[in-house]
């Protein structure tokens, strides 16, 4: 049986989240950094929890062997420094961390309310910032895009968060029929994404509010009378055209078109397009990194080139980010340990789409699974288990 952890320090810790983003974009701290503080700290503070579990001694002893291999492997073969291979072991076992933490301790409170409520954070913080004046563009100016990301880093971050969010809060405030909150949610997120700019954000709204119309397809279209239904298909058509026509008005759609045109590609059914338009020139990115990977040696195909070599960029696809930054060794632990340790068949169907939602970006746009602002959502959603559900 799980043990009730006394001290609800998982709620306080994923309500100040959105505040430790702001605070890594003000660099408060400098080189130590407030919001990389606090992220360690409550790391520790897991690990210091399941010390207390003495059935976790193993997975705990798996977690902490692979991660000493990798950090002595960077200090000492790559050179990469205590600092930088701390943080990119700390990177690599942060979500392993929290899924054990999970299967071990239950988190108290009202997990579905602290969810909303961090979720209209993000947005409250980024449409504040934006209304008044302060934030940063999430372009450079010589870049020819446009897109503003407020007070936050990392739009890819925030934009997982928020479509994750979207519709795990969106599928509790449904069931619940709290419908005001439910349409505020999707304006302001529909609001904010056409402020940045990304495809990722607009996607994965536009995809939440298919699956919200879709479970409502019997009230919506099925029981309806043949006129209305002719009326409703009619309606449809209308929306879709206005929609794809106010789309191309979009800074989404405009910064896709800036890609396409500096890139020249004019063949939209094409890999030139799939590639420089749509993944942003990350599969040219893949092969880069594949092709200086293959180069090396033995050793570091299986421990990877590590997080600071900075030779090729990083792809920004997750999978493939492991596999070259962690190796071979890093990839089969994070992998086996996420498919484990993830309670499947036990989780609440919100839970699952919601996490699928994470995997989906962590193949699209990456910044998922390796970084904690993130990935500390899969441990979240891990303890949403079905009714009568144990792990």
């Amino acid at each position: 049986m799980k043990n009730k952890c006394k001290l609800d320090f998982i709620s306080i810790f994923f309500l100040l989240g959105p505040w430790l983003d702001v605070a890594s974009f003000l660099n408060i701290g400098g080189t130590f950094s407030l919001s990389v503080i606090l992220r360690t700290l409550f790391f520790g503070i897991l690990f210091i929890q399941l010390m207390k579990r003495k059935n976790c001694f193993k997975e705990l002893a798996l977690i902490f062997g692979v991660g000493g291999i990798l950090f002595f492997y960077s200090v000492f073969l790559l050179k990469q420094g205590m600092f930088s291979s701390l943080s990119a072991t700390l990177k690599l076992l942060y979500l392993p961390m929290l899924l054990l933490y999970f299967k071990n301790y239950s988190w108290e409170g009202d997990k579905y309310r602290i969810l909303e409520i961090v979720l209209f954070t993000y947005l409250g913080i980024f449409l504040c910032s934006y209304l008044f004046g302060f934030g940063a563009d999430a372009y450079l100016e010589t870049d020819g895009k446009s897109g503003f990301k407020g007070l936050f880093s990392s739009i890819n971050e925030f934009s997982a968060i928020v479509v994750s969010l979207l519709f795990f809060v969106g599928t509790y405030l449904k069931r619940e029929k709290k419908y005001l909150p439910l349409i505020l949610l999707f304006i302001l997120s529909f609001w904010v994404s056409l402020l940045i700019g990304t495809k990722v954000l607009l996607g994965g709204i536009l995809l939440t509010l298919c699956y919200f119309l879709y479970l409502e397809r019997k009230f919506l279209f099925l029981d309806r009378s043949l006129q209305v239904k002719s009326a409703i298909v009619l309606l449809a058509v209308v929306f879709l055209l206005g929609g794809g026509f106010l789309f191309t008005r979009t800074r989404t759609y405009q910064n896709m078109k800036i890609q396409q045109d500096f890139f020249q590609v004019t063949n939209i059914v094409s890999y030139d397009f799939m590639n420089r338009v749509l993944f942003n020139d990350r599969l040219t990115f893949l092969k880069d990194n594949f092709d200086y990977y293959k180069e090396q040696s033995p050793v570091k195909q299986i421990l990877g080139i590590g997080i600071s070599d900075y030779e090729v960029k990083m792809v920004e696809i997750d999978f493939f980010d492991l596999l070259f930054r962690y190796g071979v060794f890093g990839l089969l632990f994070f992998v086996v340990v996420f498919i484990v340790w993830m309670p499947w068949k036990c989780m609440k169907i919100e839970a699952i789409f919601a996490t699928i939602l994470l995997l989906l970006i962590s193949f699209t746009s990456g910044h998922v699974l390796i970084y904690p602002a993130v990935c500390i959502y899969f441990g979240c959603f891990s303890t949403f288990l079905k009714e009568g559900k144990k792990l």
